[in-house]
């Protein structure tokens, strides 16, 4: 009798602890709801749409769950899509895309969001540095919690730097950017704007840049001609790289310049670079294209620094080896696999200035 009233008893306790847990659930989806329908009253369509897929999530039998989700989602996308164009027109491509993303996310087969997806190209910018010959770096750098070498990039958006972290292993760096629809002429603003180490302090949180290579923004100030399409078959990129030529455009070890001055040529098959500095080691040395895929991948090669003495200027030179070993470990990035592969073409940017 007793183990049969223990059981009962158990088995009581257990059907309310369910009822309970069902009852709390039913609530939170209501709260979920109704703190939705508050929100898409005040016009806060996004925040409103969160709370109804919570609420439909974890109700999705639910009618009003389904019908308020789909509702503000729809108000949502639009929404998105506002914010989309505001944010072309003002040329904050970063922020552009990711609402263009968000919506999609919403609406996937949206007219405008497949029509405008398809005006976006993914661009890799890419390389390796060595620190060749450093004297002592103790003197020369606070000391830090967190330090790494970067190469900040300079954008079409001349406000704008992209920044990439140098392995510690491989002194490789990558970095990626967007472009709405590019025309070629803006492909050619991308240029090492300068390589130095990032200081990070976990105490203040303070951060500083200090540079040992600086061009700063070097000025285009004359572009002219296409390239041709090739229209070629997926090819690796490793397959198509000019050694000898652009062993021909690289530089012995100089000392940066800021102010440099230069002008393009695009001539079909490659591009021919004039510069004031007499160098274009602050230019990628190969441009590939895959229109199709909407890729492009700007290899700025592999990049020498040497200081000669303690507190001394840093030289810099780009040299070119037929093996390009940096680019098999920058393969071996699953995320950027895409990016190594062109259909149109590879070029490379060739020294025409004045020795």
């Amino acid at each position: 009798m007793i183990k049969e009233s223990l059981l009962v008893k158990y088995q009581f306790y257990k059907i309310a602890f369910l009822a309970m847990v069902a009852l709390l659930s039913i609530q939170g989806c209501n709260y979920n709801y109704h703190l939705g329908l508050e929100l898409e009253k005040q016009g806060r369509f996004e925040e409103a749409n969160i709370e109804f897929h919570r609420a439909y999530t974890q109700s999705p039998d639910d009618v009003d769950f389904k019908e308020a989700y789909l509702r503000t989602s729809q108000k949502t996308t639009e929404d998105l899509l506002l914010r989309y164009d505001k944010y072309l027109k003002e040329k904050k491509y970063s922020l552009a895309f990711r609402r263009l993303e968000q919506a999609r996310t919403l609406s996937p087969k949206h007219p405008k969001i497949v029509q405008e997806q398809k005006r976006w190209y993914r661009i890799l910018l890419a390389g390796k540095v060595d620190l060749v010959k450093i004297m002592s770096l103790q003197h020369q750098i606070p000391l830090t919690d967190q330090i790494a070498l970067m190469v900040r990039i300079n954008t079409p958006n001349v406000r704008r730097r992209l920044e990439a972290i140098v392995d510690n292993q491989t002194n490789t760096f990558s970095v990626e950017d967007m472009l709405y629809d590019p025309p070629q002429n803006i492909l050619m603003l991308y240029s090492i704007n300068s390589i130095g180490v990032s200081l990070v302090s976990n105490s203040s949180h303070r951060k500083q840049f200090k540079k040992f290579i600086d061009f700063r923004i070097p000025v285009l100030v004359d572009v002219q001609g296409s390239l041709r399409d090739k229209k070629h078959e997926l090819t690796p990129v490793k397959e198509f790289y000019p050694v000898d030529a652009l062993k021909g455009s690289s530089n012995d070890y100089w000392f940066p310049q800021r102010g440099i001055r230069y002008s393009l040529q695009m001539k079909q098959d490659a591009i021919y670079v004039s510069s004031s500095a007499d160098s274009i080691d602050f230019l990628p040395h190969m441009l590939y294209m895959n229109k199709s895929d909407k890729r492009y991948f700007l290899d700025f090669g592999h990049y020498q620094l040497s200081q000669k003495k303690i507190g001394g200027l840093w030289y810099f030179r780009r040299t070119v080896q037929a093996e390009r070993e940096y680019l098999a470990i920058l393969q071996k990035k699953i995320l950027l696999g895409t990016y190594f592969y062109y259909r149109e073409g590879g070029y490379p940017y060739l020294n025409t200035s004045k020795k």
